[in-house]
């Protein structure tokens, strides 16, 4: 079955992570430093994805979604990692 043309769903925008203090472009100069020797084919074929993404996340003419940020950062030796920190409970009486 042929899929409809149409709308996009509200969620298939890319939402820009910088609004929430998460710096991609930083853990990407990170990563790099522990991939130096691999080639982008390499980095490539650890993280899933194709030598000419690998090249175009690591020299920022792409930007990576945090998923990709985390592949790399597997291909690396490394991890990202993402927190839930819970709302502070106003103290009682405010």
């Amino acid at each position: 079955m042929a899929k409809k043309k149409g709308k996009k769903s509200p969620t298939a925008r890319r939402i820009d992570v910088t609004q929430y203090g998460i710096d991609l472009p930083a853990m990407i100069a990170e990563i790099r430093k522990d991939l130096d020797g691999m080639t982008h084919a390499e980095v490539g074929a650890r993280a899933g994805m194709p030598a000419g993404a690998v090249s175009n996340y690591l020299n920022g003419s792409a930007k990576p979604s945090l998923g990709a940020v985390a592949a790399l950062a597997d291909a690396a030796g490394g991890h990202v990692t993402v927190r839930y920190d819970r709302p502070r409970k106003p103290p009682k009486g405010q």
